[in-house]
């Protein structure tokens, strides 16, 4: 009766989110206006069978805004090969991983965390009781004709889920059995669409999914938004 409880209690939430983002010196609210709870709770108790599944989040107009954001952030290539020498990953795009503490992109992070914490409660998964804290950020940048990156998995530090917002841009996400790609699928993740895998501790034994970008001809821009366990402040 608890789940049910929240489950319908999801029903009546009208969750806004509200962040000031600095753009120019001016100020412009961000508005998740397409995110549903308890659609997302719905997708999250998938999970464990899916690996990732993608949720509408932003209209056109937010999701503008934020890319005005991430713009005017400095990037770095990524590392061409990462990952063992027996297991190598190949990454082709840019990236920001040092956000300032005090940048608003953090206000986004806090307020999606409330988000999924409320929907994780809704959620058929053993971690509905367990705190989320988003506290590691990830801004990426695909230009068109790169090879975006190879199937890989997030470290197993990064616990529940990872959420990765897709600003703009094409290109395929997809997940698959191993690094290979073999039985590969690909989720249909477009722009404005909050897109979620999940993560040690969803459930007992999660199996975290490999997954890849390519396919990328119009830049491609995602906020990723992740627990980091072994933070000191997780």
């Amino acid at each position: 009766m608890v789940y049910e409880h929240r489950k319908y209690t999801l029903l009546f939430i009208k969750f806004l989110i509200w962040v000031q983002m600095s753009i120019n010196s001016a100020k412009f609210p961000v508005l998740a206006s397409r995110l549903d709870l308890l659609g997302v709770s719905r997708s999250i108790s998938t999970l464990p069978r899916a690996g990732a599944v993608a949720c509408p989040c932003l209209d056109v107009s937010e999701a503008n805004a934020l890319v005005s954001v991430v713009d005017q952030l400095e990037y770095r290539p990524a590392k061409a090969i990462t990952g063992s020498g027996k297991a190598p990953v190949y990454q082709d795009f840019d990236l920001c991983y040092d956000v300032p503490s005090d940048h608003s992109l953090w206000e986004f992070a806090k307020v999606l965390e409330l988000a999924l914490t409320s929907a994780l409660a809704g959620a058929e998964v053993d971690s509905a009781g367990y705190p989320l804290r988003l506290n590691d950020l990830i801004v990426q940048r695909y230009p068109p004709g790169c090879t975006g990156i190879t199937p890989h998995r997030d470290h197993v530090r990064y616990g529940f889920l990872i959420a990765i917002i897709l600003l703009t841009g094409d290109g395929h996400f997809g997940v698959c059995h191993d690094r290979q790609g073999n039985e590969s699928r690909e989720i249909d993740f477009k722009p404005g669409d909050l897109l979620l895998m999940g993560g040690p501790g969803l459930v007992p034994n999660f199996t975290r999914p490999f997954h890849y970008v390519n396919g990328v001809t119009d830049s491609r821009r995602t906020i990723g938004l992740r627990y980091d366990t072994h933070k000191s402040d997780a």
